[in-house]
């Protein structure tokens, strides 16, 4: 039988936006490293370790899915604080400092507040009249032979979308 707070959370992530996803990365970075300060104050090193060690995996996952193509100066901007992070942390690791871990925290939910208000914005376009409803309501459509997306168009734009080849619109899978 799964945990109630395991299903919730498992609820939680199949149900979220691109978007959603991104910031809950981030509060799993943030906590990760909350946890590591009061791991130090406690002077519990296989503790602060293990929270470093989780918090550093969370932020190489959000650097290893920035789209450099499509993301510009968004997606250059944060893998320059993504590479900032882990060398804080490695700074607060070796030094055993919570003040190293407390500007990152607060640095990270700045930018998780920004992703948060993204993602909580309304689309930019209008909805269609209530008579108008497709029968594909919840898709975007796409020209005649071509799938459409779950996604909203802008989603591309996000510095985590995927790069998509060329006029077809499809996704393009990198190793």
């Amino acid at each position: 039988m799964n945990h109630p707070a395991h299903a919730y959370r498992q609820h939680s992530v199949q149900g979220a936006t691109p978007l959603g996803l991104v910031v809950m990365l981030y509060d799993g970075a943030i906590a990760a490293l909350r946890r590591a300060v009061t791991a130090i104050e406690g002077q519990d090193i296989p503790g602060k370790c293990n929270h470093l060690k989780r918090a550093t995996a969370i932020i190489l996952q959000l650097d290893g899915t920035l789209n450099m193509e499509l993301g510009g100066e968004v997606a250059q901007t944060l893998k320059a604080l993504y590479r900032y992070a882990r060398a804080q942390m490695l700074k607060a690791n070796i030094e055993n400092s919570p003040q190293v871990l407390h500007s990152l925290i607060e640095k990270l939910s700045t930018v998780r507040e920004a992703w948060n208000e993204a993602d909580h914005r309304p689309p930019a376009s209008p909805a269609p009249p209530a008579g108008d409803a497709s029968p594909r309501e919840g898709r975007h459509e796409a020209p005649y032979g071509k799938p459409s997306s779950p996604f909203p168009p802008a989603t591309k734009d996000s510095p985590y979308a995927p790069p998509m080849d060329g006029e077809s619109g499809s996704l393009r899978l990198t190793a």
